[in-house]
C-alpha cells in the first residue's frame, strides 16, 4: 500500500524539481476534520497544486441489518463494520485520476473491538484500485477490487475490467470487459467459478429527457479450480437489454426489458431461454423520507427438458431518516417460482 501512495506521488516530486523555491507547485497544505459534520473518520491530509491534488481518508462501511425485527436492531455502533484507508490524486486539471484502499473488518466474530491491520486473516480484507483518464469526449479507465470470503461488503469476490466511453452529441457509446472470480483465498475444499464478460452499450442521455439504452452482454463462465467430489461448469450467454429511465425532482423510475440466451456446454449443449421485466423506482415526497418500489417478471424455458419456469417478485421498502439518532426503515415483498412443462 505504502508503494502505491509513493507512485501517487511521483508526479508531485517530478514537477516540484521544475520550479525555482519561489513557485514551487505546493501551494496548500490543508488540514481539516469533517468527522464531526460528516459522522465519517477522516485523515486530516490533503496536498493541492495547479498540477496534483492528493488526499487520505479514512473509511469505514455498515453492512445493512438483514432482519427488521425490533429485538434484532443494535446501535451501529455495537454492529459489525468495516475501517480502512482511501488514497486519491489527480494531474493535469483531472484529466487523470487514480484511486486506491485498503480495508479490514473493524470487529471479530465476537463483536469485540479489532485492530484494522489483521495482516494474519486475509480473509476479512479488502484491496481496491481503479484508474480512470480523459482525453477529449473520450474517458477509460480499469478498475480492480478483491474481497476475502470474511469481509462484510461483497465478499468472496475479485473484480477487474477495463472500461472505454466515448460522447458523440447527446448519446454515449460504452464498452467494458474484464473477469470475476469466488474463492478468493483459494480453499481447496471449494470449487473455483470465473466468468469472462464483455459489454457494449449505447445511451441517448440529454438533460430533462427520459435517457434510452441498449445493452449486449456476453459472458463465459468455467470453473477452474474443482475439488474432488465436485462437478466442473463451463457455459456461456449472451443477452441483450433495453432500458428506459426517468429522473424528476422527486422521483426516479426505470423499466427495463431482457432477453437472455445461456448454452450449457456440460449438458451437450443444453440451452435456456430467459425473458425479464424489471420495474424499479425511488419516490422522495420529503427530504427524510424514500419510497422504493420493485416489480420484476422473469420467465425461463429449457429447450432440452422443455420446462417452463414463472418468477413474478414485487417488493416495496422505506427509509425515514430524521436525524442521526431516528431512523426507520421497513420492507415487504412477496415472490414464487412456478415451474410447469409444455
Amino acid at each position: 500500500m505504502w508503494g502505491f501512495f509513493a507512485i501517487l506521488l511521483i508526479p508531485f516530486t517530478v514537477q516540484a524539481e521544475e520550479f525555482q523555491q519561489s513557485d514551487l507547485l505546493l501551494q496548500r497544505i490543508q488540514f481539516t476534520d469533517t468527522a464531526r459534520e460528516s459522522g465519517t473518520p477522516v485523515i486530516p491530509f490533503s496536498i493541492a497544486s495547479p498540477v496534483l491534488h492528493t488526499s487520505l481518508q479514512a473509511t469505514s462501511f455498515v453492512p445493512p441489518t438483514t432482519s427488521h425485527r425490533l429485538k434484532d436492531l443494535v446501535p451501529d455502533s455495537d454492529r459489525p463494520q468495516t475501517k480502512g484507508i482511501a488514497a486519491a490524486s489527480t494531474w493535469l486539471k483531472g484529466q487523470f485520476s487514480a484511486q486506491g484502499e485498503i480495508a479490514n473488518n473493524a470487529s471479530n466474530d465476537a463483536g469485540l473491538p479489532s485492530r484494522i491491520d489483521q495482516r494474519d486473516d486475509g480473509t476479512k480484507r479488502m484491496v481496491r484500485m481503479a484508474l480512470a483518464g480523459t482525453n477529449g469526449q473520450f474517458r477509460y479507465g480499469i478498475n480492480y477490487r478483491s474481497a476475502g470470503k470474511a469481509f462484510f461488503n461483497s465478499p468472496d469476490q475479485t473484480v477487474r475490467e477495463m472500461w472505454g466511453e466515448w460522447g458523440v452529441g447527446i448519446a454515449k457509446i460504452r464498452s467494458s470487459g474484464g473477469q470475476t472470480w469466488n474463492n478468493v483465498d483459494l480453499d481447496p475444499a471449494r470449487a473455483r467459478l470465473q466468468q469472462s464478460f464483455n459489454r457494449l452499450g449505447v445511451a441517448l442521455v440529454k438533460p430533462a429527457w427520459p435517457e434510452l439504452s441498449l445493452t449486449h452482454s456476453r459472458s463465459a463462465m468455467a470453473s477452474t479450480f474443482d475439488p474432488a467430489g465436485t462437478i466442473p461448469q463451463r457455459s456461456h450467454s449472451n443477452s441483450m437489454e433495453a432500458a428506459l429511465a426517468y429522473t424528476g425532482l422527486t422521483w426516479n423510475a426505470r423499466l427495463a426489458s431482457s432477453v437472455i440466451l445461456t448454452n450449457d456446454e456440460i449438458r451437450s449443449g443444453a440451452e435456456a431461454t430467459a425473458f425479464a421485466q424489471t420495474f424499479t423506482g425511488v419516490f422522495r415526497p420529503f427530504n427524510t423520507l424514500s419510497i422504493a418500489p420493485i416489480l420484476s417478471y422473469r420467465t425461463e424455458t429449457q429447450s432440452g427438458s422443455g420446462a417452463k419456469i414463472q418468477t413474478p417478485m414485487a417488493s416495496v421498502s422505506f427509509l425515514y431518516k430524521q436525524s442521526q439518532r431516528l431512523l426507520l426503515s421497513g420492507m415487504g415483498g412477496y415472490s414464487t417460482r412456478r415451474p410447469t412443462m409444455d
